[in-house]
C-alpha cells in the first residue's frame, strides 16, 4: 500500500511537469511568433518611411541593415506585381506576386500580412505588406521559429527544473506517504482496548472508523462462532459416545457369554434402542448442518397447514397415550367444519416443526397433562401454538434452549431419549420461512411457544 502510494504520488507530479513543460513551450512559441510579428510591423512602418522620403529607384539595403532589420527579408514589388528589387540574394525576379494575398490586401486597404510557408526559403514565413507613395509596394518577410525550435531552445533548461522538480517530489511523495500510512500502522485490530482509545481515534481518519467497528463486530462474531463450535463439538462426542459406550458394552457381553439366556432380549432391545437414538442424533446432526449450509431448498408448494397438523396429532397418539396425556388440535376453523387454512411454503420443513414441538411438549409433560396445538391466521401470517402442562422453564435457562445439545435437565432428557437438537432444528426452519418463534414458559406450571411463518399468499392465489 506504502510503494502504491508513492508511486501514485510520483506519476501524478510527473505528469504534472510534463503537463506544465509542453504548456510553457506551446505558449512560449506563441508568445515569440507573435513578437516576431511585431517587430516586422514595426520595421516595416519604419522602412516605408524611410522609401517615402529618399524616393529612389533602388533602396540602400544597406542602410536598411542600419536601423536594425537585417534579419528581415525586404522585397519592393511594383504595382503589377513584379519585383522590383529583393534583400535576398536567392530571390526569382520572374514571378509575378500579385496573386499573393499581403498584395492583393496592401493594394486594396493600404497594408496587409499572410503567413505561409516560402518556396524560396522553404520554412513558415511571415509576410507583412505596406503602399507607398509610389503605387509601389513595400513587403517584409521573416521567418518564424518552430516550435521545434522552440522546444530544442528551451530544453536544456526545461531538463534542469525538471530534474530538480523530480527530486524534490521525491522526498515530498515519501513524506506525504508515511504522514498517511502513519494513522493506519497506529491501529492494533487485535486490541479492543487500543481502538477504543480516545487519543488514538482522533488521530484517525474519520473514514476508518466504520471499518474499524466492522473488523471489532466480525472478530466478536467469529470469536462467538468458535465457542457455539467448541460446545458443539464437545456435546457432540459425549452425546454420540453414551450410546457407543452401552452398546459396545452391551455387545461385548454377549459375545463373551456373560449375559444369561434370560438377558439377551433384554440387551437386544437396549442396543436397539440406543442404535436408533444414535441414528437420530446423526440425523439431527446432518439437518442442522444442511442449514447452517444453506443447502436446505425452499420448495415452497400450497398447503392445507391443518391437514399436515392432524396427521402430526394422529402420529403423536399413542406416545401421548403412554402417560395419559391428551392432545388436542385447535383453532378458528373448527366453527366451520374443519375450513382449510392454506400456506405456501415446504411442507416437509412444518411437518417437522410441529412434530418436534409436540414431541417435546409431551416428553417434559406431566402424566395425565395436556398439549394443544393451535393454528390460527394473524396478520398475514400463519400462527402455530403449541402449549403444554409440563414441568416448565425457568427464566435462566429460556434463552438458551434453541441451542444446540442445550437441555435444562440432562437427566430426564436421557430418560426421554431427547437429543437436544429438536428446538434447534425448529428455530433454523422458521429462520428458513423468514418467520419469528416466541417463548412462555412458568416453571411447573407449562410452556407455549408460539411460531410466526408468513402465508406467502395474495388475495389472488
Amino acid at each position: 500500500m506504502q510503494k502504491r502510494i508513492f508511486w501514485n504520488f510520483a506519476g501524478l507530479i510527473l505528469f504534472c511537469v510534463i503537463l506544465l513543460a509542453v504548456s510553457f513551450g506551446v505558449l512560449f512559441f506563441r508568445a515569440a511568433q507573435t513578437h516576431e510579428m511585431a517587430a516586422v510591423r514595426d520595421k516595416a512602418y519604419l522602412v516605408a518611411v524611410f522609401l517615402n522620403q529618399a524616393v529612389l529607384d533602388e533602396p540602400d539595403f544597406e542602410l536598411v541593415e542600419n536601423i536594425g532589420i537585417s534579419q528581415t527579408r525586404i522585397t519592393i514589388i511594383s504595382a503589377e506585381g513584379w519585383v522590383i528589387s529583393d534583400s535576398h540574394e536567392m530571390a526569382d525576379l520572374g514571378v509575378n506576386r500579385s496573386d499573393r494575398l499581403e498584395f492583393m490586401l496592401a493594394t486594396t486597404y493600404g497594408k496587409g500580412e499572410a503567413i505561409r510557408s516560402s518556396d524560396t526559403l522553404g520554412a513558415e514565413t511571415f509576410y507583412y505588406a505596406m503602399l507607398l507613395n509610389d503605387g509601389s509596394i513595400l513587403r517584409l518577410s521573416r521567418t518564424l521559429y518552430s516550435l521545434r525550435e522552440v522546444f530544442l531552445s528551451t530544453l536544456p533548461a526545461l531538463f534542469t527544473i525538471t530534474v530538480i522538480i523530480l527530486v524534490l517530489a521525491h522526498f515530498t511523495a515519501h513524506r506525504l506517504t508515511q504522514k498517511i500510512i502513519k494513522p493506519l500502522t497506529q491501529v492494533d485490530f487485535e486490541s479492543a482496548e487500543t481502538i477504543a482509545d480516545p487519543h488514538l481515534r482522533d488521530s484517525l481518519y474519520e473514514e476508518l472508523w466504520p471499518y474499524i467497528k466492522k473488523i471489532e463486530h466480525q472478530k466478536q462474531e467469529i470469536a462467538s462462532q468458535l465457542a457455539i463450535r467448541r460446545e458443539f463439538s464437545a456435546n457432540v462426542s459425549h452425546e454420540l459416545k453414551t450410546p457407543l459406550t452401552t452398546i459396545s458394552a452391551l455387545s461385548e457381553m454377549m459375545l463373551n457369554g456373560m449375559a444369561k439366556p434370560d438377558d439377551v432380549s433384554m440387551f437386544s432391545e437396549k442396543i436397539s434402542n440406543h442404535a436408533k437414538r444414535l441414528m437420530n442424533i446423526i440425523n439431527d446432526i446432518i439437518r442442522l448442518s444442511e442449514f447452517d449450509e444453506s443447502k436446505v431448498e425452499k420448495d415452497f408448494t400450497k398447503f392445507d397447514v391443518y391437514q399436515l397438523a392432524k396427521s402430526v396429532i394422529s402420529a403423536l397418539q399413542d406416545k401421548a397415550a403412554q402417560r395419559h396425556i391428551r392432545l388436542e388440535l385447535t383453532g378458528p376453523f373448527e366453527a366451520t367444519a374443519n375450513a382449510p387454512l392454506f400456506i405456501k411454503a415446504n411442507s416437509h420443513l412444518l411437518d417437522e416443526l410441529m412434530f418436534n414441538l409436540v414431541d417435546n411438549a409431551i416428553k417434559y409433560n406431566k402424566d395425565g397433562g395436556h398439549v394443544t396445538l393451535d393454528l390460527r391466521e394473524d396478520k398475514g401470517q400463519c400462527k402455530i401454538t403449541v402449549t403444554d402442562t409440563g414441568i416448565g422453564i425457568s427464566k435462566e435457562h429460556q434463552h438458551r434452549i434453541f441451542e444446540r445439545f442445550y437441555r435444562v435437565d440432562r437427566s430426564r432428557s436421557k430418560k426421554t431419549g431427547g437429543t437436544g437438537l429438536g428446538l434447534s432444528i425448529v428455530k433454523h426452519i422458521i429462520e428458513h420461512h423468514n418467520g419469528n418463534i416466541v417463548l412462555h414458559s412458568t416453571k411447573d406450571k407449562g410452556t407455549t411457544i408460539a411460531c410466526y411463518i408468513p402465508t406467502g399468499l395474495t388475495n389472488n392465489v
